[in-house]
């Protein structure tokens, strides 16, 4: 039985209440440095934050929590019970902020979700562990509004710490499946990183209400596998032109190219 990690992981955030906002850097003689919105700096201190949580979770289970040894290699922890473990578990910690359309409602949130074109096609490259050994992946995202007003690298006493503002405010905390999440476009521009599907409903997000939670995980697999898969050389780039592709090649894609158009109506205001 594949351990329930989003009820484990939600339950911890009701029990601990925790304060997400950090506002400075200290340093060993009590100085104080102020903190800008840069938004890798805050995704940092949401990694940080959550690490004690995921430790917490992994005592209690009887897990083994591994950190990522080096930035570029998914993901970010790994959960498992021994090296040998077929059913490890991915934990990847996501962030973005809110940006606003001129009628001050938020525009949809992105996030990007790793690569595409790494241990998505050979199951080794750039991941901890083999693709294959890892039972879920799950994506731990965060959205915030940056607060433009907070400055970066000032000096402060410790005596002044309620002064510093917080560059960040009203954040908002989710875990998810990451196929569940995910969309059919890349994260952003010509990388080859996978998005998230649109939208600035954050329930749909909680919910884990993607194109590929009615196409299943093995369409998510497939698709992002061959998304563009050789430079210079197409195949698809959505998933309506993916059913096309498979369909040349002989796949009778019917039923699932009519569960997404059924996706597609129900979700037309993301």
């Amino acid at each position: 039985m594949v351990f329930d990690f989003i009820s484990v992981f939600n339950k911890k955030l009701e029990e601990r209440n925790i304060n997400w906002e950090v506002s400075a850097l200290v340093s060993p003689d009590g100085k104080l440095f102020s903190l800008g919105s840069d938004s890798k700096l805050i995704g940092r201190i949401f990694e940080l934050i959550s690490f004690n949580i995921l430790q917490e979770i992994a005592d209690e289970n009887g897990f083994l929590l591994c950190p990522s040894k080096k930035q570029t290699v998914y993901p970010d922890f790994t959960l498992m019970k021994s090296e040998n473990d077929s059913e490890k578990i991915a934990v990847d910690i996501k962030t973005t902020y809110r940006r606003f359309l001129k009628n001050g409602k938020p525009a949809g949130y992105v996030f990007t979700l790793g690569s595409f074109a790494s241990y998505m096609r050979d199951g080794t490259k750039n991941i901890a562990y083999p693709y294959d050994q890892y039972a879920k992946h799950y994506v731990i995202g965060f959205v915030y509004t940056r607060n433009e007003n907070a400055t970066e690298g000032k000096k402060f006493d410790i005596k002044d710490l309620s002064k510093l503002q917080v560059p960040y405010k009203d954040v908002e905390v989710f875990v998810q499946e990451k196929y569940r999440i995910a969309g059919d476009k890349p994260g952003s521009g010509d990388t080859e990183n996978i998005g998230s599907f649109k939208t600035s409903n954050m329930d749909y997000l909680i919910g884990g209400e993607g194109p590929f939670s009615e196409l299943g995980i093995d369409t998510y697999e497939n698709y992002w596998a061959g998304y563009k898969k050789y430079r210079g050389e197409k195949t698809y780039t959505s998933l309506d032109e993916y059913f096309d592709f498979q369909e040349r090649n002989g796949v009778d894609v019917g039923e699932t190219r009519r569960v997404y158009g059924y996706w597609k109506q129900k979700h037309r205001e993301i």
